[in-house]
């Protein structure tokens, strides 16, 4: 896949080269009367982003908005970068994590306590944005952007807290950032994306109906790639992360609780055997197994504490 692809009318998906990997973050820019750019990627990613914008022939100085998803670090880290280069954009994140972009403090300690100290040199620096310039985001609140642009914002819990999915009006799609999971778009893979400290499976089920009943026309991931299968996604995402919560069970109950992040990885990495060995993807694939799915298998596994009780 090219690191430039429009995607959708007016929508254009820029691989952001998320830790230097092709193919695993995607923000994307909406070239409209009023230009926002949904997702950031990390402080890492921001001369990549603002590259590619300019690929687009757009200036960074005429982006009005900055929006995240959520506030990790791979989607909001590279906000407080760009912002610098965007005059007169205003950030709009989830009200539940505004502040933590004003003062990222804690949501870098927090993310150094569930990833480890390794995470900073994957991320970068998390630069603080003035208050005056971040916008709290509820459930309902929509922008407009231009005649046929206006973007719904929904209150998406699950995967984390203060997750934003959002709904584009002029081609009927969805922003799905993490609550979805992640869909390797060009290899038809879709495996959860759920990491410590805060995911929550029922309220990430729930999520998933809420998404469902919306009947979008596609999903823009931010984990990569667009799928216009997207009943057939959301319901395989649903349905994923029963298999892991049923894994987890299966494992309590055989007393080998200590065993069931094992048991997650093992079929995670089943899942990706299609793309194990093909070159072009090997970043890709050595980050998932070594790094992203471990990290998942946890999350999982903490959860699950609740099967013990």
């Amino acid at each position: 896949m090219a690191d430039i692809a429009e995607v959708a009318e007016n929508i254009y998906l820029i691989d952001d080269q998320l830790f230097s990997i092709p193919r695993w973050g995607s923000v994307y820019l909406l070239n409209e009367e009023r230009k926002a750019l949904i997702e950031t990627g990390p402080a890492t990613s921001a001369s990549t982003v603002l590259d590619e914008i300019r690929k687009i022939g757009v200036s960074p100085e005429d982006i009005a908005y900055i929006i995240v998803t959520h506030i990790h670090l791979d989607h909001a880290g590279g906000a407080g970068v760009l912002i610098k280069e965007m005059p007169q954009a205003q950030v709009l994140v989830h009200y539940k994590g505004a502040r933590h972009l004003i003062n990222p403090t804690r949501l870098v300690d927090g993310t150094i306590e569930a990833q480890g100290k390794e995470v900073l040199a994957r991320h970068g620096a998390v630069l603080p944005i003035e208050t005056h310039r971040v916008q709290a985001i509820h459930d309902g609140d929509t922008i407009r952007l231009g005649k046929k642009q206006v973007l719904e914002f929904i209150d998406a819990p699950g995967h984390t807290k203060h997750e934003l999915c959002i709904y584009e009006t002029r081609n009927g799609g969805l922003f799905s950032g993490d609550a979805a999971g992640v869909y390797m778009a060009e290899n038809d893979i879709l495996l959860p994306y759920h990491p410590p400290p805060d995911f929550n499976l029922e309220r990430c089920l729930n999520t998933l109906e809420r998404l469902a009943k919306l009947t979008p026309s596609m999903i823009y991931y931010s984990h990569l790639g667009v799928s216009n299968k997207v009943q057939d996604n959301l319901q395989l995402a649903m349905k994923k992360l029963r298999v892991w919560d049923d894994i987890v069970a299966k494992a309590i109950k055989e007393d080998a609780f200590n065993d069931a992040p094992r048991r997650l990885i093992a079929q995670a990495c089943a899942e990706l055997e299609p793309i194990r060995g093909v070159e072009s993807l090997k970043s890709l694939y050595d980050h998932l197994v070594n790094t992203h799915i471990p990290s998942c298998a946890a999350a999982h596994k903490i959860l699950s504490r609740s099967h013990k009780a």
